[in-house]
């Protein structure tokens, strides 16, 4: 159990410590804050790669969604979420969302191949609890070399 609460501590670390570095974005859904990031997998830390079943490799992309309700500080809320993802030759992808549920934590994840210089247009569709529901556009380059 002190592993797991390690990892998410790590992973919730990371994640505060790549919004600068990698453009973490935000939207307002009603009552809501969804926290959203896409970024190699080379990037993560082996240890929070390893705790998540994440292959870290310059060629994998991961995306990263959190829902937090607002005035509730940092406690996540589950949502439904369907993610796509297109390329610039307008090539679709429907993107495999994994939860995670941790403590007072909840994130959704996808992992996905990335080519050198490739850039995704994801479109996050999310319903909150409470049925409101948005479209959140993410644009991301990713380098692999």
């Amino acid at each position: 159990m002190r592993v797991f609460i390690k990892s998410l501590v790590i992973i919730f670390s990371f994640i505060l410590m790549t919004s600068v570095s990698y453009a973490e974005s935000s939207a307002k859904v009603g009552g809501y804050t969804v926290h959203y990031n896409a970024l190699s997998t080379e990037s993560l830390p082996a240890s929070v790669a390893k705790a998540y079943k994440i292959k870290r490799s310059k060629n994998r992309g991961f995306l990263n969604i959190s829902i937090l309700k607002d005035g509730a500080g940092f406690q996540g809320v589950e949502a439904e979420l369907k993610v796509v993802a297109t390329n610039l030759t307008g090539q679709l992808r429907e993107m495999e969302i994994r939860k995670i549920t941790e403590q007072n934590a909840v994130y959704y994840i996808s992992e996905f191949s990335v080519s050198d210089r490739e850039t995704l247009d994801f479109i996050i569709n999310v319903t909150t609890l409470d049925n409101t529901s948005a479209n959140i556009k993410l644009r991301q380059q990713f380098f692999a070399n």
